[in-house]
């Protein structure tokens, strides 16, 4: 495979990684670097990172650019009087609402200077960015997740819809724009084919890798690290009311160790102890005896679950945490279907440790797995 000079462009930062998506985006540039390519990472200011860290770590390729949300008053009113009528309209978005144009400058100014081989975009709504780059240059939509009503999934769940939501046609006409879809997960690859003739394959999710410790002892604890999104923050809230008052019965003196912006949404309780944000986890995973995450929807692959078993820890997962895992059931991971079900999972694993060390080292394999499975589709689509 010949080295390509590669633009991803995305609103999005890599640093300080404190959401999946983040991660996300850090990871499939380390792996076009590892690939032996020459990438570039365009940041749309759209959201506050760390640049200090980001220039370090990206160095001369990594390009911040400003943004300016469009405050469109068409859009605002469309969006008020549809509403009245109906739901979507009220909450979906078209594909380009949140699209700048003084974008494009910044970004055909460094292809004139670069003259890239292939653009990666992150995420369809900034699709329209791909119109600047010519049939020579190989366009890819790195999609994240399925935006077609997503607003649906919140309503479902008594919450009042977050981020970005579109319809199935708008979401088509962003994908039209691409050579090339990238999704997730098996089953958005197959939603996303039913929406586009473009080509659609899956890239997963590639995962820091850390070595099992020695088993730990149950005083160590339980670990969640996420944000403070209102999808964690009332998983975590649930899971302290229902079921860790069952496991601190069971394993007295355990602790739950909160990591990340959640904690801000979380009031004090006993044998609770929050972190805040954390820049390196990785030794807060290795101190954790086991990893949970009560969540009790989302809207896709569970990044946060894969980062457990990446680093090798026991984890504990609510059902809606296994999609795009279904072959770790059990082996790399445990599931509790249910408040008591989730608590005994927990007290199983602090209590006996050489079956806590064996759901480690499977996750450990398990990982270092799909990554070699990832590296590959990242390396085909390439070719």
């Amino acid at each position: 495979m010949s080295k390509k000079k590669i633009l991803l462009i995305s609103p999005t930062p890599t640093h300080p990684p404190t959401a999946g998506n983040r991660t996300r985006i850090d990871a499939l540039l380390t792996g076009l670097r590892q690939l032996g390519h020459d990438v570039y990472f365009c940041l749309i200011r759209s959201e506050r990172g760390d640049e200090a860290l980001m220039k370090q770590i990206w160095g001369d390729r990594y390009v911040p650019i400003p943004y300016r949300r469009p405050r469109s008053v068409i859009t605002r009113w469309r969006k008020r009087i549809c509403g009245v009528i109906s739901p979507a309209a009220r909450y979906n978005y078209a594909i380009d609402d949140w699209y700048d144009p003084a974008i494009d400058s910044h970004i055909a100014a460094l292809h004139d200077k670069v003259g890239f081989d292939v653009a990666i975009v992150e995420y369809v709504f900034y699709s329209k960015v791909l119109r600047l780059f010519g049939d020579q240059v190989l366009k890819i939509v790195d999609t994240h997740d399925v935006f077609t009503d997503r607003y649906k999934t919140y309503l479902a769940n008594g919450q009042v819809p977050q981020w970005f939501s579109t319809t199935r046609d708008e979401e088509a006409r962003g994908l039209n724009r691409a050579d090339i879809v990238v999704a997730i997960t098996d089953k958005e690859r197959d939603f996303f084919a039913g929406l586009t003739a473009r080509r659609v394959i899956t890239v997963g999710h590639m995962v820091t890798l850390s070595e099992p410790a020695e088993p730990h002892s149950a005083e160590q604890g339980l670990l969640f690290v996420a944000s403070d999104n209102p999808i964690n923050t009332d998983g975590i809230n649930q899971f302290i009311a229902q079921s860790f008052p069952a496991v601190q019965a069971r394993v007295p003196g355990v602790k739950l160790v909160l990591a990340g912006s959640v904690c801000k949404a979380v009031a004090d309780h006993p044998g609770v102890v929050k972190l805040g944000r954390v820049d390196d986890l990785a030794p807060v995973y290795q101190a954790a005896s086991v990893v949970i995450n009560p969540v009790l929807f989302n809207t896709g692959l569970s990044i946060k679950n894969l980062e457990a078993i990446g680093h090798a820890r026991p984890l504990v997962t609510a059902p809606v945490g296994v999609e795009g895992l279904e072959d770790g059931v059990n082996t790399a991971f445990l599931v509790g279907d249910n408040a008591e079900e989730f608590a005994g999972q927990i007290v199983r694993l602090l209590l006996d440790k050489e079956y806590s060390h064996r759901i480690a080292r499977q996750a450990y394999e398990y990982a270092a797995g799909r990554n070699l499975t990832i590296m590959r589709q990242l390396a085909e689509i390439l070719v």
